[in-house]
């Protein structure tokens, strides 16, 4: 069989594009090389490229020379050199007509892009680069077209619960995740912390055949740019703040109570002590006593972990909205009047969201999707050991959580 004819039905060519030649060269790093030329007979007529044009028949204008990166053939490298056509539309004017082994703009087969989006879910993209011999920065550039492709092809026209989670410290690029937990997916990515985030999100819903107002619970943390933009743009939603996060400010507290008070004094040196009150004698112990500081610290300690452990019992036991308000005024009560500054400080904060938390009693939905989503997406970051720019980390959210079908874009 001839060579040619093998490659034409090897890459699935169709009329009027066919292989010419096949050559083994050798590379610039020392390495083969296989180049594929494709052509096209004498004569041919393409139809126009614009999209909403019907004319199948446009006169050639000339052809413009391209290179395109393909899959490794035998180990070796592969690239494919073809004449690409422009044709004359009296309409549309002069457009080049679009190849069927690469996408308008690319640099490389969609192959090749098929192979390296699918690894790039479970493996850094760099070190994935390095092993087809590429930069990562065509890589990162075909991966971000095709993600967003894919999400062009999602559609949210079910989805009616959603949850939002933060990820970001102070003073660095934060983004906000949703996610949904119906079918256990990222649907969204968003820049940014504050209610306009909410904004951004509701408009690119509404791209994907998404109604705001059909969302009823949405779980989040405490955050007031959150609320402010879940009541404004998703109106109908119950804004609903679960025990994780709940739990997560009563363990901050506890841990600051922990902190508190042990550095008040510095410890007393032993020679220091009266040799009466290290017999445990009749005199009292000074008040800078390191043994009856670190004892009334522990004393706090351990009621700071009594008023954790009810505030777990609340959720645990309570079997309606009702119970669990109750409970939670006789515990509010209990911590403003305790010492514990950190513990008086939950109370308040509690007593904030007072709503909000009550109403995880009505509708029992958590976050517990995206906190375990959270840890694949802080395992993108570990992995990558940093990302040189921060626009790739959306993407790769996309990628590995989103459950993309990208089939759609890359075949």
């Amino acid at each position: 069989m001839d060579t040619t004819l093998l490659f034409t039905a090897a890459l699935q060519l169709p009329d009027p594009w066919r292989v010419s030649g096949v050559e083994l060269r050798d590379g610039e790093g020392g390495g083969r090389e296989s180049h594929i030329t494709i052509g096209f007979g004498p004569g041919p007529r393409f139809s126009c490229p614009h999209a909403q044009c019907g004319r199948e028949a446009c006169p050639m204008h000339d052809v413009r020379n391209r290179v395109w990166r393909h899959l490794n053939l035998f180990r070796y490298q592969a690239f494919i050199h073809a004449g690409v056509p422009r044709v004359s539309c009296p309409e549309h004017g002069v457009r080049a007509v679009p190849v069927p082994w690469a996408r308008p703009g690319s640099g490389s087969t969609l192959s090749f892009e098929a192979m390296v989006v699918e690894p790039a879910k479970s493996q850094p993209v760099a070190d994935m680069a390095g092993q087809v011999g590429e930069h990562d920065t065509g890589s990162w550039r075909f991966i971000g077209h095709d993600v967003d492709r894919a999400r062009l092809y999602g559609d949210d026209t079910g989805v009616e619960a959603i949850g939002i989670d933060g990820t970001g410290r102070k003073g660095h690029r934060c983004i906000t995740v949703v996610a949904d937990p119906a079918e256990r997916n990222v649907i969204r990515v968003v820049p940014g912390r504050d209610a306009d985030t909410v904004k951004r999100f509701a408009l690119d819903f509404m791209d994907h055949n998404g109604d705001p107002n059909r969302v009823a619970p949405v779980t989040c943390d405490m955050s007031p740019g959150s609320a402010q933009g879940i009541r404004g743009h998703l109106p109908n939603a119950a804004r609903v703040i679960d025990e994780f996060h709940v739990i997560k400010h009563a363990n901050e507290a506890v841990d600051k109570v922990r902190k508190t008070g042990g550095r008040a004094q510095p410890p007393a040196q032993a020679h220091e002590i009266p040799v009466a009150a290290q017999r445990g004698g009749p005199d009292r112990a000074p008040a800078g006593d390191p043994g009856i500081t670190l004892r009334k610290q522990r004393v706090r300690t351990g009621r700071a972990c009594r008023m954790r452990g009810t505030l777990q019992d609340i959720h645990a036991t309570s079997t309606s909205r009702m119970q669990a308000e109750a409970g939670f005024r006789t515990w509010c009560s209990w911590m403003m009047h305790s010492r514990p500054e950190p513990m008086k400080t939950l109370a308040r904060r509690i007593r904030r969201h007072w709503r909000d938390i009550l109403t995880y009693f009505d509708h029992r939905c958590t976050n517990a999707i995206l906190e375990g989503l959270n840890g694949i997406i802080q395992h993108i970051k570990t992995r990558a050991r940093g990302l040189r720019n921060m626009d790739h980390f959306p993407t790769m959210i996309h990628l590995t959580c989103g459950k993309l079908d990208l089939a759609t874009v890359t075949i």
